[in-house]
């Protein structure tokens, strides 16, 4: 009986040590997953050419000869500069999306553990991918700021919907989601090339503007810094929210490389979105008003969005 039950232990040993071993090589090629997504994501907004003969399988390479097509280099590197990285534990796919064109970049990927390639990729709007209905061009929630709440909500929004579907539908399922996605549609080209469009549009106005791109260029050095008392000297703080005190304690190295990404001039002043060209996600608003030196402050990572979407629901419902 002794016998058995040192053999049955012995057993039970090595099944939890492989399984430790599966655990610990999961873990691994997720993180390698997420590496690799970083690569590609950082040499295409330089250069999506040379990242696409780097990083992409021969057929993918091929197939991405129709995004060259219908859009510039310069928007295609604006879309991989304002992109996040989504995970799952499924390795066999790569996610990219950008909350500023609300569209998602997909990549299937073979090759890990070793070298990873993208064997496929599809590039939808966040409407497709998600399959909403509203699926109108002239929809342009995160590109622009709406007149019915804060532009943050608008990207905590679209940012945790995205989220959600991406972790539920490729977590397993993904197969037939992913041909789907690949179907050429022209209605969400057209979607997609819409909201490029504004973008590009504002970015003129903004280097037309040398008054606004020095000051853009000052508040980045504040960023860069994050010197709470010259902060608070130059930044309004929002009803007491704490956001410059919050934001001047977080790492030095989430704090560098601030670039600005959207300029939203109107009415009653300029909006301004930063964000850590290295974590798109860390983003900075800075409201500027038309008249007087109010600038207000508010900082956000979007990995958070369906936080702060739950509390500001909350707020609003008075719970």
């Amino acid at each position: 009986m002794r016998r058995l039950w040192v053999l049955l232990l012995m057993f039970m040993l090595g099944a939890f040590a492989a399984e430790a071993q599966k655990m610990d090589e999961k873990t691994l090629n997720t993180l390698k997953n997420a590496t690799f997504i970083s690569e590609v994501r950082k040499s295409a907004i330089v250069n999506s050419a040379g990242t696409v003969k780097a990083f992409f399988a021969q057929r993918a390479q091929m197939r991405w000869q129709r995004i060259s097509n219908e859009y510039s280099e310069e928007q295609i590197n604006d879309f991989f500069l304002g992109a996040v990285s989504l995970n799952t534990s499924n390795t066999d796919y790569g996610c990219l999306y950008n909350p500023w064109w609300d569209a998602v970049l997909l990549f299937k990927l073979s090759g890990l553990p070793d070298v990873p390639k993208v064997d496929n990729f599809c590039l939808a709007s966040g409407c497709k991918f998600r399959r909403e209905e509203n699926l109108s061009a002239k929809n342009l929630q995160g590109t622009v700021p709406q007149d019915a709440r804060p532009y943050a909500v608008d990207l905590w929004d679209i940012t945790s919907r995205t989220t959600k579907y991406f972790k539920e539908s490729f977590s397993g399922n993904e197969g037939g989601e992913f041909a789907r996605l690949q179907v050429n549609d022209a209605a969400d080209t057209e979607r997609i090339q819409v909201r490029s469009a504004v973008r590009l549009k504002l970015l003129l106005k903004f280097l037309q503007n040398k008054s606004m791109q020095r000051e853009s260029r000052r508040i980045c050095n504040y960023l860069a810094a994050g010197h709470e008392e010259k902060m608070l000297k130059y930044f309004k703080d929002p009803f007491g929210a704490g956001f410059v005190k919050s934001y001047a304690s977080i790492a030095g190295e989430l704090r560098q490389n601030f670039v600005p990404y959207c300029y939203f001039p109107g009415p009653n002043g300029v909006l301004f979105v930063f964000f850590n060209s290295d974590f798109p996600r860390v983003l900075v608003t800075v409201t500027y008003p038309r008249k007087g030196f109010d600038r207000i402050l508010e900082w956000y990572d979007l990995s958070k969005s369906s936080e702060y979407l739950a509390k500001w629901n909350s707020v609003k419902e008075g719970k």
